[in-house]
């Protein structure tokens, strides 16, 4: 029987390799594996070690959070928020059919795909160049929020739950333009500074 197919999910690797700080990458990425393979997947099977697999390198999320500056905590929450808000609007769109329900649709896929690619980004360390294309989203976000708070303050029948979506994705909006590019500036100055002392 060949064991080519019977590996961890690649993706899942190298999301784990990203999230794993780099005296600990090897060791554990190493032993991850190696236990996978000899001990999981007899027990449970393919689908069943794949999933362990996946639930073990989301056990180092949490680790990650620690990380960072009280805003950018801020934002990872903010952003999971929006991110479900988005799916839930674009799933109540999709079943209840309102007139224009298409434009709607796509304005609650791109907050989520905006949102999710701020987690990804901050998760991930992706640094300035890959969060730069980010300052955009950010400014998409402010002007939803505005437009919808706008919106919703002139309208007849005030919907609380528009009111507070609104307001977080200004927030969010905001909190990604001061934060985003920021860890890379740091390590760029502790780089210089390192290079200085040579």
């Amino acid at each position: 029987m060949s064991t080519a197919g019977l590996t961890p999910p690649r993706w899942a690797e190298v999301l784990l390799e990203r999230l794993l700080p780099d005296d600990a990458r090897e060791t554990v990425a190493g032993d991850l594996r190696e236990e996978f393979v000899e001990g999981v997947l007899p027990q449970r099977g393919l689908v069943g070690a794949r999933l362990w697999y996946v639930r073990q390198v989301l056990s180092f999320v949490p680790w990650f959070a620690k990380e960072g500056s009280g805003m950018s905590k801020i934002l990872l929450v903010v952003s999971m928020f929006t991110l479900a808000c988005g799916c839930w609007l674009a799933v109540m769109e999709m079943v209840l059919r309102h007139p224009g329900f298409g434009e709607r649709i796509g304005v609650a896929l791109a907050i989520a795909l905006i949102c999710a690619a701020t987690i990804l980004a901050r998760m991930l360390h992706v640094g300035f160049r890959g969060e730069r294309w980010l300052w955009a989203g950010a400014a998409v976000l402010i002007a939803l929020g505005g437009q919808a708070f706008l919106h919703n303050a002139r309208s007849a029948h005030f919907e609380g739950f528009v009111f507070v979506i609104s307001l977080v994705l200004v927030l969010q909006g905001v909190l990604m333009l001061a934060t985003l590019g920021r860890a890379d500036s740091g390590s760029r100055r502790s780089l210089d500074a390192a290079n200085s002392l040579q």
